[in-house]
């Protein structure tokens, strides 16, 4: 749905100016571009990774992108999957 409105509606989800609309959904989908099946989707939504590419080339979205600490995994959260995964 979201590809289908942003090849409709010009460059921003509400049309050609940038709204909150556009820094609510931009989370939503970098979150999303963590996991492999978006991996295997993006290159079927040329519109979204367009829009992606706008928001990420905003000023602002740089320097927050630029404040952000590395990407790692959170240690505590994976040895609590392994000490609570059920035993069958």
């Amino acid at each position: 749905m979201l590809e289908r409105e942003l090849s409709q509606s010009g460059a921003y989800l509400l049309g050609s100016e940038l709204s909150l609309a556009d820094f609510f959904m931009l989370p939503i989908i970098h979150a999303f571009g963590f996991a492999p099946e978006a991996q295997e989707r993006y290159p079927g939504l040329p519109a979204v990774c367009a829009w992606r590419e706008r928001m990420e080339a905003l000023p602002t979205m740089k320097r927050f992108r630029a404040a952000q600490p590395p990407r790692v995994p959170i240690e505590h959260a994976r040895r609590w999957v392994e000490t609570h995964r059920p035993k069958y």
